[in-house]
């Protein structure tokens, strides 16, 4: 009786093994964009179709800075799109009075002209508020006994505001940081003590 050549009976092996590889790197490229922010994604979308997406966070980014020249607002919200999302920086000196939680009134209209540009994009993403103090204590009894509470009160004013502008409140979450984290070192290089502390006061609304 003639034998078939070994090879024959082992050549699927073959075509099993590379079955099961591309199975594998299949796998493993959905493990890593699950893992990848909308930024993230945004940016290499862009970086292979040549073109930005009409709803990216980078295009947001370009209506809020529009906006923020209309209302003059440049010293008062700083922009920037980090690996965690767009960030809208609130300058605390400028929005709030010292130790208070209270909008000042010539803020509250321009700053709800401009999360008002967020509403049209709330289906799609999320929104964290985050509020960040200076490390100098409070003391004297006033209405906030630490920056804990301090921070996460004036969260809460500026997520007030964001669900006012049309935001759905089910999208944002609020947080209160105190002084737990700092700017880059590389941000406030220069700074003198009283511009540096004034740095660290901020709210952040974080679109991801």
């Amino acid at each position: 009786m003639q034998r078939r050549p070994r090879g024959h009976e082992e050549g699927w092996l073959l075509s099993y093994a590379d079955l099961i590889t591309n199975l594998l790197l299949f796998f493993v490229v959905l493990l890593s964009a699950a893992n990848l922010s909308k930024s993230k994604m945004q940016q290499i979308t862009k970086a292979i179709s040549g073109e930005e997406q009409p709803e990216s966070l980078e295009s947001i980014q370009k209506e809020i800075e529009k906006k923020i020249t209309e209302k003059s607002l440049q010293d008062v919200v700083q922009t920037r799109i980090q690996d965690e999302g767009l960030e809208l920086s609130l300058n605390s000196g400028f929005v709030f009075d010292s130790g208070r939680a209270n909008l000042r009134l010539e803020f509250e209209a321009p700053l709800l002209s401009m999360l008002e540009t967020l509403k049209p994009y709330s289906s799609k993403y999320h929104f964290a508020v985050e509020g960040h103090t200076d490390s100098t204590p409070i003391v004297g009894g006033g209405q906030f006994i630490s920056n804990w509470d301090l921070s996460a009160a004036r969260a809460l004013v500026v997520r007030e505001r964001l669900e006012g502008a049309g935001v759905d409140r089910t999208r944002i979450r609020v947080e209160g940081y105190a002084d737990t984290r700092p700017l880059p070192e590389s941000e406030l290089l220069k700074l003198t003590p009283e511009a540096r502390n004034a740095r660290l006061r901020r709210v952040v609304v974080r679109i991801y």
